[in-house]
This record gives structure tokens, C-alpha cells and sequence, in this order.
């Protein structure tokens, strides 16, 4: 097993070296280089040390300053002292020669690692004879038992030693050839081994016997059909019958005018899968589709409710990708994975597409359409009363209820329950109460309760682990060579599904309730998908919400639950500095595409965003339509600038590595 150190990095490279004296300069010119400045100052140059070291082992550091102040330093009386975590032992760093004011200094040391694994960040101040002075130091190094190889698997600490990794692709089968790509920290798996039929028929039975389109029963397609056309039973059929391109549904009944409100109702289950959303390239849900004409500017706002719904706007060419001016997939209002469409419509043909998330979402639905002249309305995050900039409102209640202040439908007349209940909401927009600190609210008893911790970055567990065990991310004990799941980012989809847009976003914008931008108004996005792909040997799974509220949060403009943290991203220079902070989105997991076949890969979706996870081979895509699927770059110059995407960049949950986590891609910002 390798533990050599694989390279260092440098952290903490200020501004140039400008005013550094040099050895031939004269009295007066130090003295003009220190004038003004403190008796005892530094300026830190670098801090170099390895990225990672071993669990007990040695961390050699070395350190470059510059005296800025009028003091020379000595070896005796200068140093840098260790102020870092007191797991570590050592860590005091020496002066290498005596340094006068305006000289560049070198300090040396080690500092040696705990006997555990974990991220610990590592700080020194300065000080001469016992007295601090200066900025203070620091860097990063992880330990670990990991060398920083993907393919011959992650090293773990077991039972008070480094043991080595299984190998991070191998999936067991006989019938795959495994392949692992070292620079992307990828695994694959090619069918192609003895008996590949046999070891398929775990899970499934491929079958394309007479089919020129449609799934083969084992995630692949058998064929895919021309424009205009739809798979029925395997066989490519004209698309003809109503709520089709060629034989789109009126939605407005003759003699009905555009502008003003309209609902309507219907039903996808006997429609045919002939067009794809653009804001879901993976759906093959059936689909009904509505066509319209507009003779001046109007502006619409579209919503589908009633399952998991994808609403979809084309102009002039229905089977076209191309023309699509609006797609949607999840918005509040209407929730509940509704979507919605609103737009400024210019004269034309169009075709509204009711949609379905993935080919399992079709059913009764319900849309509600409203055209203003000339005005888009906006109503993000309202559902209901108040205005929508058009000379309406944002919608009506049913009867027997009104609208409160958060612009949502409760009771009428509302009466607060908090009946056995300390905290949460109490049923008409106020709440029963707040937990005491370190409690949190148990959202659907209402209960206070307090729930372990975990420190992800220097875990401990609370029971000691058996001597084939190690202690994970998740401050659980787990088996050394425990299949796990292992998460990376589509890099191909997240380079080529990025867009631009522009969006005004009001004070009650779910945007801002969930601090996805950094202010209401016209705001301009960088909109981009991401599909987190489980490429381990195991499902990924977490508690239910309900369970552990900890792990969630409630989002009432999505009306589920997400889980936190789930990724970040974050706007780079191409040096790699930091533009725009990382965010970080919870995410609903779940298994959205099978992106990989093999003998241990699913079939069928398992998880939703009732029963959160991510199979074995599965992903879960969060296209570019989403709200929060974004970065809030106003303000940001154009230019060339990178993308970076982290899954799982608090090591929530335990990996077979966390190395591959981080995915970036450049972009360039008009």
C-alpha cells in the first residue's frame, strides 16, 4: 500500500513580493521601506505542506514571510507557534537565518498527525521572545490512510492501523469487464464476459424480440422513433390521434377570447410519449398537447397540477426542441411538483405540452392559464390573493377557505391547532412555538427533540468500532470492505446544459425564501443541470425526514422535504479563486435516470421524494429548469470563468471516496 505523499500544494499565496529589500540596498532606503511600519509585522508568502498525511505520521510544513516591520528576527527569539487542534503533538516552526526588515524569511518544522482520521485545519502565530505579533498562519491537510489513488481503492483506519481498500469498480459479475479511469475517478462496467444473458436475468430479461422502439426491459432502448411519430408496443406509429403535434386540442373553445382566466382538465394515461421537454431530456412520459394563437403581445402565465408534471411551451414547430420559449419542471405555485410557464407571448402559433417527469408520471391533471395584455404576471411564491402586476391577483381559494398573509390557502375561518404540539406550524400561517437550543422541531408531530451530532470532517463514533471496522463520515461503524455507494457528476451534461437567464424576482419569490439569490428585481442566472450519479456497489440511503429532521428541510414552496447539503457549487476564476461563494442546495434524492447496466443495477425506480435515495447505478438529475438550479451572476463582468459542482461536500454520508466529488467545467459569461 502506497503512503507517500502525492505532491504538495501551496495555501495562503498573497500579492507579490513588491518592497522586498534587497541584500545590496543602503541604510536610507530600509529606512524608507519601513517607515510607518510596526516595530514587529509580517507578511505571509506561502505556507507549503502535503495535502494529506497518515494517521500518526510526520507533516512536514515550511513557511515563507517577509519582515514588514523594523525589528530584525533572530533564530532564538522568532518562531511560529502551533495553534492548531490539540490532537496534534509538535508543530512549532522554526526561523531558518536572521532576517532583517524588508528580507524574506524561512520558517521549517513538523508537526505530527493524530492517531485518527480527519480534516483539521492547522494555524501558527508568530511570535518573538513569547509574544505573538502578525496575521495568523494556516493551511490544510487532511489525515488520512487514503494515498490519493482512486483505482486501487480507498485505504481505511482499522482497528489502529491502515488497512488497504478493496478495489473501488469491481462489481462482482463474471459477465462485466470493470474498467476504472484514474484521472476522473470513474468506474465502468462493460458487458461482455462469459454468460452475459444469465447474469442479466437477476433483475431483468432484455427483450427487443419484433421491437423497433421502446425499452428492452434492461434500461436500453430498442430503437427510437422519427419526428412525428410515437412508440406503441414496440413499433413506431404516426402520432394522429387528439392531443398529438399533428392533432393538438384547442384550448380555448370557439369564440372564446384569449385574455382572462381559463381551466381545464384532462388526462395523459391513454396519451403517446412524442415530444421531450427540454428542461427533462430523459422524461418518456406520455404527454397531451394544446395548441393556441396569439395576434398581439400578451403575457401568460401557465400552471399543470394534479401528479408529477412537466409543462412545456412550444412556438410554430411542436416537434421541435429548437422552438421551445418556455419549460418548467417543479415550481411553486402551484407545488405539490406542479410546474409552471410564465411569459411574454409575441404573435403566433403555440403549443402548450402538459408532460410527466419520468415515464411512471401520467395521470389526471388540472391546468390554469392566465393571458394579460402586454404583462407578464408574477406571482413566484404566492398561491393565492395580493397582485400580479397585471391588474389581477394571484389566484383564488376554494370554498370554505381564504388566503393569509404568506399568500397561501388555509381554512375559513382559520383556527389555530396546537393541540399536543410545541413547535411548527399551527395550521394558518403562525406557528405553536420554537425549541429550546439544541432541539429541533419534529415537523409532523409538532414535538421538540434533540438528535445526536456528528462532526462529518473529524468523526468519532459513539460506540467503538469491532477490529474490522472503521468509523465513517457518518460517525457510524462500518465494515472494511462494506459495499458503498459513490458519488461523481456528470461532467458532459453539466458542461453542455448550461444556459443563461434573466428573471424578476419578488420579495415573496421562493428564491429568495430559500436564498437562491442575492437580491429580488431583475436578476441575471447562470442555469446549469446536475446529475449526481451513485457509480458504488450500494444504495445510497438516508432516514426518513420524519425521523431525522436533522438531515431535512421542509420546503413549503416545494411541499417536501430535502435533503441538506446535498451539493454545492460555486463561480472560479480560471485560477481557481473563489467568485461567487459555494451554495449550498438541498436536494430531494432519488432515482430519476438508470445510467448504468449490469447485473446489480435496478431495473425499475425505487426512491422518490417520499423515500429518499439513490440505487446502485441509478442518478438523480436536477435539470436546469429548477428553480435554485442556478447561480445569481449579476453584477459579474463577462468573461472566461469555471463552473464547480461538489456532491456531498460536507461528507454527510460515507463513500468509497470522497476524491471524485468535485466536478468543474468551464464557461464563458456573455
Amino acid at each position: 500500500m502506497t503512503r507517500a505523499f502525492r505532491g504538495l500544494f501551496l495555501v495562503g499565496v498573497l500579492l507579490g513580493l513588491a518592497g522586498c529589500e534587497t541584500r545590496g540596498a543602503s541604510e536610507d532606503e530600509r529606512k524608507e521601506d519601513t517607515r510607518g511600519a510596526l516595530p514587529l509585522d509580517l507578511k505571509v508568502e506561502a505556507v507549503t505542506l502535503a495535502p494529506r498525511v497518515v494517521p500518526g505520521g510526520a507533516l512536514a510544513v515550511t513557511v515563507t514571510a517577509t519582515n514588514t516591520g523594523t525589528t530584525p528576527w533572530e533564530p532564538g527569539n522568532t518562531r511560529l507557534t502551533f495553534r492548531g487542534d490539540a490532537a496534534w503533538s509538535s508543530g512549532t516552526l522554526t526561523l531558518g537565518a536572521r532576517t532583517r526588515p524588508g528580507q524574506r524569511a524561512t520558517f521549517t518544522g513538523q508537526a505530527v498527525a493524530p492517531r485518527r482520521v480527519g480534516l483539521f485545519p492547522l494555524k501558527w502565530t508568530a511570535t518573538f521572545q513569547g509574544t505573538d505579533f502578525g496575521p495568523p498562519l494556516s493551511g490544510d491537510s487532511e489525515v488520512t490512510c487514503g494515498d490519493g489513488v482512486f483505482c486501487n481503492g480507498d485505504e481505511r483506519w482499522v482497528n489502529g492501523q491502515c488497512v488497504a481498500g478493496s478495489d473501488p469498480c469491481d462489481d462482482g459479475a463474471e459477465c462485466t469487464v470493470d474498467v476504472c479511469d484514474e484521472e476522473a475517478g470513474l468506474c465502468d462496467h462493460v458487458l461482455g464476459g462469459p454468460d452475459c444473458n444469465a447474469c442479466f436475468a437477476k433483475n431483468c430479461h432484455s427483450n427487443c424480440r419484433g421491437a423497433v422502439c421502446g425499452d428492452d426491459g434492461c434500461g436500453r432502448s430498442c430503437g427510437s422513433c422519427a419526428p412525428g411519430e410515437a412508440c406503441i408496443s414496440g413499433a413506431c406509429t404516426v402520432a394522429s390521434q387528439p392531443g398529438t403535434c399533428s392533432q393538438p386540442l384547442p384550448l380555448l373553445a370557439p369564440g372564446e377570447p384569449l385574455l382572462g382566466d381559463h381551466v381545464l382538465t384532462g388526462d395523459t394515461t391513454g396519451g403517446l410519449n412524442e415530444v421531450v421537454p427540454t428542461c427533462n431530456a430523459t422524461s418518456a412520459a406520455r404527454e397531451v398537447i394544446y395548441a393556441f394563437t396569439v395576434t398581439e403581445p400578451v403575457g401568460m402565465d401557465a400552471r399543470s397540477s394534479g401528479f408529477d408534471t412537466v409543462l412545456h411551451l412550444r412556438k410554430e414547430d411542436c416537434g421541435a426542441s429548437a422552438a421551445t420559449v418556455g419549460c418548467s419542471d417543479d415550481a411553486a405555485p402551484p407545488g405539490d411538483y406542479g410546474s409552471r410557464v410564465a411569459t411574454m407571448l409575441m404573435p403566433g402559433k403555440y403549443y402548450l405540452v402538459v408532460d410527466g417527469f419520468d415515464g411512471a408520471a401520467f395521470g389526471a391533471y388540472t391546468l390554469n392559464i392566465r393571458f394579460a395584455a402586454g404583462c407578464v404576471p408574477q406571482c413566484d411564491g404566492r398561491f393565492c390573493g395580493g397582485t400580479d402586476g397585471c391588474g389581477g391577483t394571484c389566484g383564488t381559494c376554494p370554498e370554505g377557505e381564504m388566503c393569509n398573509t404568506s399568500g397561501r390557502c388555509v381554512s375559513s375561518p382559520c383556527r389555530p391547532d396546537c393541540h399536543g404540539r410545541k413547535c411548527g406550524d399551527d395550521g394558518c400561517g403562525g406557528t405553536c412555538g420554537t425549541c429550546e437550543d439544541g432541539q429541533l422541531c419534529v415537523v409532523e408531530t409538532g414535538a421538540c427533540k434533540t438528535f445526536p451530532t456528528c462532526d462529518h470532517a473529524r468523526p468519532v463514533c459513539a460506540t467503538p468500532c469491532s477490529s474490522n471496522e472503521f468509523c465513517g463520515t457518518d460517525c457510524q461503524c462500518h465494515r472494511r470492505r462494506e459495499p458503498m455507494a459513490d458519488l461523481v457528476v456528470d461532467r458532459a451534461r453539466l458542461q453542455n446544459e448550461i444556459r443563461f437567464d434573466t428573471m424578476n424576482i419578488s420579495p415573496d419569490s421562493c428564491a429568495i425564501a430559500e436564498a437562491c439569490v442575492r437580491g429580488t428585481g431583475l436578476r441575471r442566472l447562470l442555469r446549469f443541470s446536475v446529475e449526481a450519479v451513485n457509480q458504488g456497489q450500494a444504495t445510497l440511503t438516508v432516514p426518513q425526514a420524519k425521523t431525522r429532521p436533522d438531515l431535512f428541510q421542509f420546503s413549503p414552496c416545494h411541499g417536501h422535504y430535502h435533503f441538506n447539503g446535498f451539493a454545492s457549487y460555486a463561480l472560479l476564476d480560471m485560477e481557481g479563486r473563489v467568485i461567487l461563494p459555494g451554495q449550498k442546495l438541498a436536494y430531494c434524492m432519488e432515482d430519476t435516470i438508470q445510467a448504468r447496466v449490469g447485473p446489480n443495477v435496478a431495473c425499475t425506480k425505487k426512491y422518490d421524494c417520499e423515500n429518499q435515495g439513490i440505487q446502485a447505478g441509478w442518478s438523480d438529475l436536477y435539470g436546469n429548469a429548477l428553480d435554485c438550479q442556478w447561480l445569481d451572476i449579476t453584477g459579474i463582468p463577462s468573461g472566461r470563468y469555471q463552473l464547480q459542482v461538489s456532491v456531498n461536500p460536507v461528507r454527510t454520508f460515507e463513500e468509497i471516496s470522497f476524491d471524485n466529488n468535485v466536478t468543474t467545467v468551464p464557461v464563458d459569461i456573455p
